[in-house]
């Protein structure tokens, strides 16, 4: 028997978590992307291993951050966020597209999927400059496409298969083989569709990978140590942790090379077990998320209401 105010306690809790994500990165629940027309599969479609990993919303938060810091470990990408990026007046503006992005290309029906894409692609068009080393660069070298889109399935695979269930080879291959259609609508090159194909593929790219001082200042900024948006040492410390937390998704030369490396014993202890319970917390505060259900319903030609 649960004890008195348990539910109220519980939805609480519930109502908390859900307004804090939909401040972070939106409710996505929008008709007009989701819901129509009815019958489209959308890009990825109804039982494929993308809907089962992207409707779990802990999942992709968990993976975030270590996706962001993997693309910005090249040079030309980072010199392009660092130029051209409103990360630094904007900060949750970026949170909100990457998420959106995701879900977007995932669960939206093609038109929504193929525009967003399109979208995505005449603004990187005007992004191009010079590194610090003087190397010239441009956002739409598909290479450069090729390495970030890799970065976030490469990372919610890492996530879910640690923290939600272990993933098969054929399911990781499947959901790399899903995911390349939307890298390849967005411009990028040769990229993996199997797990063996994205091993050599990270191995063949890290020779380009470096952090320089724009990488170290942007590391900086993800923990508040900045003067334009100081956090306190506590807020500091616990973003460090967050950071160690999501790049230890990632292999260890990644992590030794950002500094975000830590003990294994540290690991099992403590960063493992409390991400298993933030993803478990927000994946049961959110349920089935809106956009699958809106994606559900159209899919099979069934009304928005019934997503309800």
């Amino acid at each position: 028997m649960a004890l008195p105010g348990t539910h109220h306690l519980t939805d609480r809790l519930r109502d908390h978590v859900v307004s804090e994500l939909h401040a972070a990165v939106g409710a996505h629940d929008e008709p007009e992307i989701y819901s129509e027309p009815a019958g489209d599969p959308g890009l990825v479609g109804p039982g494929s291993v993308s809907w089962e990993l992207h409707s779990s919303i802990g999942t992709i938060a968990a993976a975030g951050m270590a996706a962001i810091i993997m693309e910005v470990l090249h040079p030309s990408v980072m010199a392009g966020v660092r130029d051209q990026s409103t990360y630094r007046t904007q900060p949750e503006r970026r949170a909100r597209n990457t998420f959106g992005y995701v879900v977007v290309t995932t669960f939206g029906s093609t038109a929504a999927a193929e525009g967003l894409i399109r979208r995505v692609h005449r603004m990187h068009a005007r992004v191009n400059g010079t590194r610090p080393d003087g190397q010239p660069y441009e956002a739409l070298d598909p290479r450069l496409i090729g390495w970030v889109h890799t970065a976030i399935p490469w990372a919610i695979l890492q996530a879910y298969d640690r923290y939600k269930r272990p993933l098969s080879t054929s399911e990781k291959d499947r959901y790399l083989r899903e995911q390349v259609v939307i890298g390849r609508l967005s411009g990028a090159g040769d990229i993996p569709v199997t797990a063996a194909e994205l091993d050599e593929y990270v191995e063949a790219m890290r020779p380009e990978l470096a952090v320089n001082e724009q990488t170290r200042s942007f590391l900086d900024f993800l923990v508040g140590a900045v003067p334009e948006q100081p956090a306190g040492r506590l807020e500091q410390a616990n973003r460090r942790l967050g950071l160690h937390a999501a790049m230890r998704l990632m292999p260890e030369w990644a992590r030794h090379l950002t500094g975000l490396e830590h003990p294994d014993v540290a690991q099992r202890l403590w960063f493992d077990p409390t991400s298993r319970r933030n993803v478990d917390l927000v994946d049961w505060a959110v349920g089935v998320p809106a956009y699958r259900r809106l994606a559900e319903a159209r899919a099979l030609g069934r009304p928005a209401e019934a997503a309800a």
